[in-house]
């Protein structure tokens, strides 16, 4: 399936890939910098893979290949992507099988995975594109496969910010509420386990969203 973007998301998908360019050194040299419940997420999701004898694993958004590397060194056959070309970068001086590719291309890849990480990535999709976008994460799924699906939300809000205690760039976000992120994955998945992470937000409701799911057969 082709996913067809408008003007919209070319725009945001070139906000992103300058902002997240400009960000790789950073983001590698913050790579012991990481939060206890990231980790704890990463350690279930293998855990999960573990259990039922899955080896391959597809990164969404890997950035510099923190984790995708974790991963390799755990004895996964990985492949990370990203839509930066320097978090691509980054992954290939971890010696990792990676490509720039967006959410956009899955079908290029020809080949299903058995597993599937994506750590804050489908927060940058808008709001009518998202049941495209998964639809097409389930394609490249293997039937008996798991897919994480983690996100900052619990409210519904779409805008553009510019965090100017880091990058200093703008980025688009969609965040979604618990009820309607659980509801718009139920058409290409079921869901193993489903939790909020408070992350210390002054927000009220903003908290961490992680889904472990399984395809839909």
């Amino acid at each position: 399936m082709e996913l067809m973007y408008n003007s919209h998301m070319t725009t945001i998908k070139e906000q992103l890939k300058v902002a997240y360019d400009a960000d790789a050194k950073r983001r590698s040299n913050n790579e012991d910098k990481r939060d206890l419940w990231k980790l704890n997420c990463r350690e279930y999701f293998i855990h999960l893979l573990n259990e039922r004898n899955l080896k391959t694993i597809l990164e969404l958004g890997a950035g510099v290949g923190i984790d995708s590397k974790y991963f390799l060194d755990k004895g996964f056959d990985v492949l990370a992507t990203d839509l930066s070309e320097e978090m691509i970068n980054g992954c290939k001086e971890r010696g990792l099988n990676a490509r720039v590719l967006d959410l956009s291309e899955l079908e290029n890849l020809g080949k299903t995975f058995e597993g599937i990480y994506s750590m804050n990535v489908l927060l940058h999709t808008p709001r009518n594109e998202i049941k495209m976008v998964l639809k097409s994460i389930s394609n490249v799924l293997s039937e008996d496969g798991i897919f994480f699906y983690g996100v900052y939300g619990g409210i519904d809000e779409e805008k553009t910010i510019t965090d100017n205690k880091k990058m200093g760039l703008p980025r688009y976000f969609s965040f979604l509420s618990d009820s309607y992120l659980q509801d718009v994955v139920k058409e290409q998945f079921n869901t193993i386990k489903f939790e909020t992470i408070e992350i210390g937000s002054d927000k009220p409701n903003f908290h961490f969203q992680s889904l472990y799911l399984q395809k839909r057969i």
